[in-house]
């Protein structure tokens, strides 16, 4: 529903391929993880755009569509996947957290996500992620194993 609502807004139509969050889906597990911009503090994305596209304002990530050349380096560069790109249009995107107000909070029936202002360093935030990934699927190698 959040990646439907997030095209939605963003550009008019459901349609989950150009959404600005995606979500991995673990059957198995019953587990849904979010994947979305971080608003990296050194945003990596933004240190490899050849354009100058990708800036930092207000703590938000951003892309000028008529900065991006769509090269795609940001999409390498995101260490957690979060860019993506709008082939129609032919530039990247990215959660900008719709100015502080996401869509996808305010249609998330079971209220899986939230939005907060930075109460930890991205530092830490990037570690926790990790460190809940790690333990995920490593857990699924040992049973394979």
């Amino acid at each position: 529903m959040c990646e439907l609502v997030c095209s939605m807004k963003k550009h008019g139509e459901f349609n989950s391929a150009i959404s600005r969050i995606t979500t991995i889906i673990s059957i198995e597990d019953g587990f849904y993880l979010p994947i979305f911009c971080f608003q990296c503090d050194d945003y990596p994305c933004g240190q490899v755009c050849p354009s100058g596209a990708i800036s930092r304002e207000n703590g938000v990530v951003r892309v000028d569509e008529e900065k991006c050349i769509g090269c795609r380096m940001c999409l390498l560069a995101c260490p957690f996947g979060a860019m993506n790109f709008y082939s129609e249009g032919g530039y990247a995107i990215n959660c900008d957290t719709c100015d502080g107000d996401p869509e996808c909070i305010k249609f998330c029936y079971p209220k899986a996500l939230s939005f907060r202002e930075t109460e930890l360093s991205m530092h830490h935030k990037k570690k926790s992620l990790a460190e809940r990934l790690k333990n995920i699927y490593g857990e699924k190698q040992e049973m394979l194993d």
